[in-house]
């Protein structure tokens, strides 16, 4: 490791400095380009960085940057004891949490995540846990980590975070694309759609770059969002407003509004960058439930990002959700590594989540304990 060294970056003032070196490197892993690029930093941190301390990592090979690595610093609780956690920064908002490289050669990788865990068991030793959330298991992306850590006898568990389904090697057009349903899902939205259309006049609306009116249309999107399913944003209510307006000066926003005699029933915000559609948020009008508008307003904007943005790939990012296997039929997972400290807490911890719950899972007698816990609240209820 000694022709690496790492310098700390621990201030917004110095992050924003990092702008064109990290736009450089975020652009060498071009599928995931909107969520790593600095931007998308800049609008979370505004968000979401609350009383938490910034911690990134530039991983220097002489004078040259070849690895970013952005984590966050958490004071937490965690198996009912005070840690110290450095997590990867993103949140629910993040489809995936990763470093940014030079190289996209795996070899070259390892040697830049082997460094950044020396850097963090020889020079900085006040964490107890080092979680990375939300690794792509794609391309490598999650190996390379795990080997790394494999390679210098690290402490480590592992585990599933979320599946996410899409769609690759768009080679057709979108009503190609239509006829690839099976008769009964085509039939159902025919029968839908003509359904609605009975009950008004029907409006498909794609924002892309209406800058001087995007908060009007942002109001719709939240108006819908208050209207559905979905529980109430309690963190970050105006993140994808932000985001939206980023989006549009990138040229990657598309907002899809099903409107129905000209009011809002359906919205979906999309990103559109380097032949990739990602669908972050698909909400609809309760009320309308029942005609299937969130179906309707999915088929269309299908069509429009095949047709008119000429994708390769449709990926919906996050969630096993049942109706996203009939759009996009391909699945890949995001996974986590826990990295423990060579601490007290950290042996304890590593204990705990490696040696003594997987035991308890395994034991008849708790979960004998368990079925009793159960069928006493059953007799309460």
């Amino acid at each position: 490791m000694s022709n690496y060294s790492i310098k700390v970056v621990d201030n917004l003032s110095d992050f924003e400095g990092l702008k064109g070196v990290w736009n450089k490197l975020a652009y060498s892993d071009k599928e995931y380009f909107p969520f790593l690029c600095f931007e998308w930093f800049e609008v979370w941190l505004r968000h979401f960085l609350e009383d938490h301390k910034i911690l990134i990592l530039l991983l220097f090979q002489e004078s040259d940057i070849v690895a970013i690595a952005p984590f966050l610093i958490k004071k937490e609780r965690y198996k009912k004891i005070n840690i110290i956690k450095i997590e990867l920064m993103g949140n629910v908002y993040s489809p995936i949490r990763y470093f940014l490289f030079k190289e996209t050669n795996h070899e070259a990788r390892k040697g830049y995540i082997a460094s950044i865990y020396d850097f963090f068991f020889r020079s900085y030793k006040s964490w107890d846990i080092l979680d990375l959330y939300s690794l792509p298991e794609e391309n490598e992306h999650y190996d390379v980590f795990e080997t790394a850590i494999r390679l210098n006898a690290i402490r480590y568990s592992n585990y599933f975070c979320f599946g996410d389904w899409y769609l690759d090697g768009i080679n057709f057009s979108g009503d190609e694309y239509s006829k690839k349903f099976s008769s009964k899902f085509r039939h159902n939205l025919k029968y839908r759609l003509k359904e609605l259309q009975e009950k008004g006049c029907l409006e498909f609306r794609v924002i892309t770059n209406e800058e001087d009116t995007i908060d009007h249309y942002m109001d719709m999107y939240y108006d819908v969002y208050s209207r559905s399913w979905q529980k109430r944003e309690n963190i970050g209510p105006t993140f994808h407003r932000d985001l939206a307006k980023l989006a549009i000066r990138k040229g990657w926003l598309r907002l899809g509004l099903l409107f129905l005699d000209g009011y809002p029933i359906a919205t979906q915000f999309w990103l559109s960058c380097n032949n990739i559609a990602y669908i972050l948020k698909t909400v609809y009008d309760k009320k309308y439930k029942i005609f299937s508008p969130g179906k309707i307003l999915t088929l269309h904007m299908f069509k429009y990002a095949i047709d008119n943005d000429r994708v390769t790939t449709i990926d919906y990012v996050q969630g096993d959700e049942l109706y996203k296997k009939d759009w996009t039929p391909q699945r890949r997972e995001r996974k986590e590594i826990i990295v423990y400290n060579d601490s007290m807490k950290g042996r304890y911890l590593h204990f705990v989540n490696n040696t003594l719950l997987p035991l308890l899972k395994k034991s008849k007698y708790v979960q004998k304990f368990k079925d009793f816990v159960v069928s006493q609240r059953k007799r309460s209820q």
